[in-house]
């Protein structure tokens, strides 16, 4: 093992030790690449201050710093946990470390378009989990179903489409057979935990979106962006920016399904550590995340939430897996 996979290993085994967090920055200026070591410590300083953005005003400049760097594709330092699939174990799906912590779970009352539903609470993520670095691509459903039922074919790693909620959980099922580890969709709270990575803005981009970092339908705009394009299809997995955590594809591309049904006020009575989603009703549905390359951008945002029923298929409708710790 090296040092750096040392270090990476000290932060997975004890993610609330700060000290970890800030020796592995520390190594990183000295022997790696000091731009990782900054990304890191103004990642850890956004996670810290997430909760009270107002007694924070340095954070917009700590936000731009850091998606300057992202932008000029500098690596986060994450740990990462890799699988490889098929019969020949040529396909590889790589998960990323979200260690546990606090954030405010949906919009402020002033965010542009903000549902009803989008109510802001405090929910704190008691257990760490990692999370597929991006859309399960069609490579990899192909992998563990043996069949792709995507409309976009012609590129392998561009993401799975057209399956449901009940096609997304065998999916899980069954590659935690093949890995021999629990795989599963994640919670809605794991979701936009993940996806904000200590960002309070409507996107983890910032106050407004561009198609240079997210597809989606460039026709429309939201807050003081500009139009940009509309490619009508999806892209493949990864080809825009990743965010702090090193996942892409959090805003557009394909929506997300999530392990949560879907209730309009749980927000406003959900348990602040670990929620789950309400129990499911006779008429529930599913929760999906981040909108897709067919919708406006303020679908894209953090904090939307939108429900189907489970057994909906939509050339625009995709899933991301967990990979339960060991």
């Amino acid at each position: 093992m090296s040092v750096l996979e040392g270090l990476l290993r000290s932060v997975v085994d004890e993610p609330g030790c700060e000290a970890n967090w800030l020796v592995l920055a520390d190594w990183l200026e000295e022997n790696d690449d000091p731009r990782r070591a900054e990304l890191l410590r103004l990642h850890r300083k956004l996670l810290a201050t997430c909760c009270q953005p107002e007694k924070h005003p340095q954070r917009r400049q700590w936000q731009a710093r850091l998606l300057e760097l992202l932008g000029q594709r500098v690596e986060p330092s994450v740990p990462l946990q890799t699988v490889l699939l098929g019969r020949r174990a040529s396909v590889p799906m790589t998960f990323a470390w979200i260690p546990p912590g606090t954030f405010l779970m949906g919009s402020p009352p002033g965010e542009e378009d903000r549902g009803d539903d989008e109510t802001q609470h405090r929910v704190t993520l008691t257990r760490g989990f990692y999370l597929g670095i991006h859309p399960v691509t069609q490579a990899q459903w192909r992998a563990v179903m043996r069949k792709n039922p995507s409309s976009f074919k012609g590129e392998d790693s561009r993401p799975v489409e057209q399956v449901s909620w009940h096609d997304c959980q065998e999916f899980c099922g069954k590659l935690s057979t093949k890995i021999a580890r629990r795989c599963r969709l994640p919670t809605e709270a794991e979701w936009e935990y993940a996806c904000r990575a200590g960002t309070t803005t409507p996107f983890f981009f910032g106050a407004t979106l561009s198609t240079d970092q997210a597809n989606y339908d460039g026709n429309a705009t939201y807050g003081n962006g500009k139009e940009g394009v509309f490619r009508q299809q999806t892209t493949p997995a990864g080809s825009f920016p990743a965010n702090a955590w090193g996942l892409s594809d959090l805003h557009g591309n394909v929506w997300e399904w999530c392990a949560d049904w879907y209730q309009a006020d749980y927000y406003q009575h959900s348990p602040a550590q670990d929620p789950l989603g309400p129990e499911p009703g006779p008429r529930a549905s599913p929760v999906r995340r981040g909108g897709s390359w067919a919708n406006y951008p303020t679908w894209c945002r953090s904090a939307g939430r939108v429900t189907c029923d489970a057994g909906h298929r939509h050339d625009n409708v995709g899933c991301r897996v967990c990979l339960c710790p060991d």
